[in-house]
């Protein structure tokens, strides 16, 4: 199976977007992976779920974000979310990037790992 190196922000205004060369921005987080085309779309896909979750519109249009057990429920999914796509980061990051995410990792997963 054929992989290629692809590089991953988790930006939420491109979240989804995985693209094929390091973008030199010291402000971005980029994590560096090697993927084949089928670990790609699963990569894809979780990042689209992320940020739909993200971005629902009907919270936009209700009043559920002053209902506390909502936003607890929310925020608990969300944070799941998260946390399968920095699995899968992980599973498929180059030695840098695993090292990179292990320095992070207080940060960036919360304990439902």
């Amino acid at each position: 199976m054929e992989k290629t190196t692809y590089y991953v922000n988790l930006n939420p205004i491109s979240m989804d977007d995985l693209a094929v060369t390091h973008i030199e921005d010291s402000g971005l987080i980029q994590f560096e992976i090697e993927a084949s085309d089928t670990e790609v779309q699963e990569l894809r896909t979780l990042l689209k779920e992320v940020q739909a979750h993200d971005m629902e519109l009907q919270d936009l249009f209700t009043f559920r974000h002053f209902n506390e057990k909502y936003t607890v429920d929310d925020g608990a999914e969300m944070q799941h979310g998260l946390n399968e796509v920095y699995k899968k980061i992980y599973a498929l990051g180059t030695h840098e990037t695993r090292e990179q995410m292990e320095s992070m990792k207080p940060t960036l997963m919360s304990n439902d790992e």
